[in-house]
C-alpha cells in the first residue's frame, strides 16, 4: 500500500469473512499481508523519513509522499499559540550550532516567529540549510494539493479542540497517533465519526510480559478510540525477536479479530542498530502478520514489500495461504439470485452471511443516487403498468421511485421492499467498519459519487470493466477500493482475455485492489478461459498484491465448478449462488486439509 487505507473508519479488511464456516484444524493457512491486497498495505515514515531528510521538514514530507508513503510529524505549541511540526523538548540536537539559550529552549517556550526563524536543516547537511519549522496550516495547505497524501500526527502539546479545527478540511487526510492510549479516546470523542487513530507500543524492554500487561488494559477499555495499533519490535544480541515472534502473532490475530489494523516498526537499540534497513527483518514480521509499518526507512520497508508479494510461487495454492475464513465472497447484486436484487433487506442479509454485496448505482430525475441494476423496470416489476415498465430510474424523481416494489417479483416474503438510496446505505456501513460494498456505477458523475461518500470511502470497492473508469474514480476517492472486471464467453478465446491482461499488466495494476475475470464453465468442469490462462493470470496478480477474483456465468451453483477455479489459483470469488459458494468453499478446504 502506498498510503493509509482507513481514515474515518477502519475498511481494514480486504476479504469478506465466512462467519458462518468453523474453523479447520491448526494446519490452517496463517494470516500475513500476502493474503491482503498490495495497496491496502501502509508504510508510515517515522518523523517523515528523518533517515533520509531532516526530521520533520517539508522536505522530508515531499519524499514520502514521493515514495507513496505516510509521513509521520511531531507537533507542539508555541507560547503564542501556533501549531507546528516538532519532535524535541528542545532545540539542542536539530540546532547544534545555536545560542545555548536557544539549544535549552523548547517549542512550547518560543514565539512562532522565533522558532519560524530556525534553522533546523543544517544539521542534516548544506543541501537542507534553511529548512524552517513547518505550521499546521503548511501541513493542511500541502495535503490539499493531492489528496491521494495522507499525515500521521504524533501528539506532544496540543489542544485537540483546536487541532481537530485546524485539520477539519483535511480530516479525511489526517490521522492521530500518541503511545497514551487516553490521548486516542478524548481524539475520539471530539472528532466523531470522522476521527481516525493509532496507538503506538514503544516497550521498553520489549518483552512478552510487557506486551500482554498493555493488552489486558486495553481489552478492559475495549481498545476505546483505536484504529490501527502498532507495536515496535528489536532484535536482542542473539538476534532473538523483543518481543517474540509468538506474542507478535497472538496479538496481530487478536486485533484483527476487533477490526484493528496491526503495524510494526523495527526499532533501533544498540544490539539492532540496522532494523531501519534489515529487509529480512521486515519480511519476517510480514509473516508474523504485520499489516503495515512504521520506520525510519520507508525505502527499504517498500523494497521489502515488494519483495515478498514477488516470491509468489508458482505452484501456490489457496488452502497453504489463505484461512478459510478470509476467502472473499462478493454478493452479486447483493445475495445473487437468493433474493431480491439490491436492497437494503439484501445487502444486510449479506453482510451477516460474511458476503461482500455488490450495489448497482443510479441517479433519480431529481438527483438523488439510488441502488438498482436494470435500465428498466420490466424484469423487476413485471406486473406494473407498461409507463412504468419500460421507464428506469433516470425517468422518475425519488418519492416515485421509493413507491415501487423491488421485492415482490423475487416472492411473497419480499413484498414491500423499496429501492435503497445512498444514504442508507452508507448509514448501514457505518454500523459496522468492517463491513466494503461494491458499487457498479451506471449513470453516475463520478465526482458526484465520490463526495456523497467521503466519509465511508475506505469501505467502497468501485467495480469497473473500464480501466480508464477506475483512474478517474481514484483521482477522486483515493482511500476507496477498486476491482477491474473483464468478461468472457464461449465465443471469445484465452488469447483475448490474456491480451486484455497483459494490457493492463504494464501499467502494473496501478489503482487496483482486485480484479476480475469472468468464466463460464460445462457440466463437465471444463473451463473457459483456460485453466493455464487463469492460473497465470493469478501467479501474476499475486505478485504484485493484486486479489484474483472469478465469477462463473454458467454452473455456479456447482462444486465441480469451484473446485476447478480454486485448483487453478483463484483467490475470491463473486456469485448469484453464495449459498452453494461458500459451501464449495468449505468442502475443498475439507478435501485439501
Amino acid at each position: 500500500m502506498r498510503r493509509l487505507p482507513i481514515f474515518g473508519t477502519l475498511a481494514l479488511m480486504c476479504v469478506a469473512l465466512l462467519s458462518s464456516i468453523s474453523a479447520l484444524s491448526a494446519k490452517e493457512a496463517q494470516w500475513t499481508i500476502f493474503n491482503q491486497p498490495r495497496e491496502t498495505i501502509t508504510v508510515v515514515a517515522h518523523r517523515g523519513a528523518g533517515d533520509l531528510a531532516p526530521e520533520n521538514c517539508l522536505s522530508s514530507l515531499e519524499l514520502t509522499w514521493g515514495m507513496g508513503g505516510i509521513p509521520e510529524v511531531d507537533v507542539r505549541t508555541t507560547k503564542d499559540g501556533h501549531i507546528m511540526m516538532f519532535h524535541d523538548n528542545n532545540f539542542s540536537r536539530v540546532c547544534p550550532d545555536a545560542s545555548d539559550e536557544i539549544k535549552k529552549a523548547s517549542v512550547e517556550s518560543l514565539t512562532y516567529d522565533e522558532v519560524r526563524a530556525l534553522d533546523i536543516g543544517s544539521f542534516r547537511g548544506e543541501q537542507f540549510k534553511g529548512e524552517k519549522v513547518v505550521s499546521i496550516e503548511e501541513i493542511v495547505d500541502a495535503l490539499k494539493k493531492d489528496n491521494r497524501r495522507m499525515v500521521v500526527i504524533d501528539v506532544k502539546k496540543v489542544d485537540f479542540e483546536q487541532l481537530a479545527k485546524a485539520v477539519y478540511d483535511v480530516r479525511y487526510q489526517i490521522t492521530l497517533t500518541s503511545g497514551n492510549e487516553a490521548d486516542l479516546a478524548k481524539w475520539a470523542d471530539v472528532c466523531g465519526e470522522d476521527y481516525d487513530a493509532t496507538l503506538w507500543m514503544g516497550l521498553g524492554s520489549y518483552t512478552d510480559a510487557d506486551v500482554d500487561k498493555r493488552f489486558e488494559k486495553l481489552r478492559a477499555e475495549n481498545f476505546k478510540g483505536i484504529k490501527r495499533l502498532q507495536i515496535h519490535v528489536a532484535k536482542d544480541a542473539d538476534g532473538n525477536f523483543k518481543p517474540s515472534p509468538e506474542c507478535i502473532r497472538a496479538r496481530g490475530d487478536e486485533l484483527r479479530a476487533r477490526g484493528i489494523e496491526f503495524q510494526t516498526m523495527p526499532w533501533r537499540t544498540k544490539d539492532c542498530p540496522d532494523a531501519a534497513t534489515d529487509i529480512e527483518f521486515y519480511k519476517e514480521l510480514i509473516r508474523l502478520g504485520s499489516m503495515g509499518f512504521g520506520t525510519d526507512r520507508p525505502d527499504c520497508a517498500y523494497q521489502a514489500i515488494d519483495e515478498f508479494y514477488a516470491e509468489s510461487p508458482e505452484d501456490w495454492n489457496i488452502c497453504d495461504n489463505i484461512p478459510l475464513a478470509q476467502v472473499a465472497v462478493q454478493g452479486h447484486r447483493g445475495m445473487g439470485n437468493e433474493m431480491p436484487e439490491g436492497t437494503l433487506e439484501t445487502f444486510r442479509a449479506a453482510w451477516a452471511k460474511g458476503l461482500i454485496p455488490e450495489a448497482d448505482v443510479r441517479m433519480t430525475k431529481d438527483g438523488v443516487i439510488m441502488s438498482f441494476h436494470d435500465n428498466d423496470f420490466q424484469r423487476i416489476i413485471p406486473d406494473a403498468p407498461e409507463e412504468i415498465r419500460k421507464k428506469g430510474v433516470k425517468d422518475f424523481t425519488y418519492e416515485e421511485c421509493r413507491k415501487l416494489d423491488v421485492g415482490a417479483y423475487k416472492g411473497e416474503q419480499f413484498k414491500g421492499q423499496q429501492m435503497v438510496d445512498l444514504d442508507e446505505m452508507i448509514a448501514a456501513l457505518k454500523e459496522d467498519p468492517q463491513r466494503l460494498i461494491f458499487f457498479d456505477v451506471k449513470q453516475i458523475d463520478f465526482e458526484i459519487l465520490a463526495k456523497a461518500t467521503e466519509s465511508v470511502h475506505p469501505q467502497i470497492i468501485l467495480a469497473s470493466s473500464k480501466y480508464d473508469e477506475i483512474k478517474t474514480w481514484k483521482k477522486f476517492a483515493p482511500r476507496s477500493k477498486a476491482m477491474l472486471w473483464m468478461p468472457t464467453t464461449w465465443s471469445g478465446t484465452a488469447e483475448d482475455l490474456k491480451d486484455r491482461f497483459d494490457k493492463i499488466r504494464e501499467e502494473n495494476f496501478a489503482g487496483l485492489w482486485g480484479l476480475q475475470v469472468h468464466v463460464v464453465v460445462d457440466e463437465n468442469g471444463v473451463v473457459k478461459p483456460t485453466p493455464e490462462v487463469l492460473r497465470y493470470c493469478g501467479t501474476e496478480l499475486r505478485k504484485k498484491g493484486v486479489l484474483f477474483e472469478t465469477l462463473s456465468w454458467t454452473n455456479g451453483d456447482k462444486y465441480l465448478t469451484y473446485k476447478t477455479l480454486l485448483d487453478c489459483g483463484c483467490a475470491s470469488f463473486a456469485t448469484d449462488y453464495p449459498t452453494e459458494t461458500m459451501q464449495s468453499i468449505k468442502d475443498y478446504y475439507e478435501e485439501n486439509k
